[in-house]
């Protein structure tokens, strides 16, 4: 067994265990494997009981909105829910680089977060992910419990032939929906660290009309149009997004040559 996939191992089964942060566990895993001096992006999926949904939203709240005031370098946090079932929970943490993920795990807002319902979540997954594209607003987002903002997570293997042409299309409809659509707020584009053609679309909206427009845009039929042949296995899940969208704003563009 190499000392990577022992590592790998390890810090799961602390994570299952312990509760150990899965923030730290991505920083392990991403110092092993070499620098990428892109923005460090953490995608997790929790399962929270009913018993405690309220405490996981309230605390989470308290910690990222923290995240926002305290933290310049952690660029945005998401939370959302599967819509109709709120104990299904995804989050999408973006960092400037590892040392903000670092200061935001050893944060009082994050430890508070850790010791309250951190151990208590089950049916833990976390994505070992790298951004391919990050699209922000310029004004700061911040969406608290609204019940009316929409996330979309779609899932796909792109064809590896493809990967340039689906990579430049998702681009080009991105950057112009960040551009021109008011309730367009987000986009974001990962990947699978160790399975480049496995890639994950979260892409934020106001409301359930923005996402209507959005998908109907001339711009979006005509990326899927030339990018519909090279998708494979392409999952759409809706989540309710007014848990907790927060960023910095100031236009984030980030685009991985």
């Amino acid at each position: 067994m190499n000392r990577t996939l022992l590592k790998r191992i390890l810090v799961t089964s602390a994570i299952a265990v312990l509760g150990v942060s899965t923030s730290f566990a991505a920083l392990v895993m991403e110092r092993d494997e070499g620098l990428d001096t892109a923005p460090s992006v953490g995608m997790y999926r929790y399962q929270v009981p009913t018993e405690l949904q309220g405490t996981y939203n309230s605390a989470g709240v308290a910690n990222l909105t923290a995240s926002m005031e305290k933290e310049p370098n952690t660029l945005s946090m998401n939370v959302a829910h599967v819509k109709g079932n709120p104990s299904e929970s995804y989050v999408v943490e973006i960092y400037k680089d590892l040392a903000a993920i670092e200061t935001h795990r050893k944060s009082d807002h994050y430890q508070a977060f850790v010791n309250e319902v951190g151990s208590k979540l089950t049916n833990r997954k976390m994505y070992d992910v790298q951004s391919v594209l990050l699209f922000e607003k310029k004004d700061a987002l911040s969406i608290v419990n609204d019940g009316k903002a929409v996330v979309t997570l779609t899932e796909f293997t792109v064809n590896s032939n493809d990967i340039d042409t689906v990579q430049r299309q998702y681009q080009l409809d991105i950057e112009r929906a960040v551009r021109d659509d008011v309730g367009y707020k987000a986009g974001y584009v990962l990947r699978e660290r160790n399975l480049k053609n496995r890639w994950y679309v979260i892409q934020i909206y106001s409301d359930q009309a923005a996402l209507t427009k959005h998908v109907n845009s001339p711009g979006y039929r005509f990326m899927m149009s030339q990018i519909q042949g090279s998708l494979q296995n392409v999952t759409t899940k809706v989540l309710d997004g007014g848990d907790v969208l927060v960023n910095h704003g100031g236009g984030q563009a980030f685009v991985r040559p």
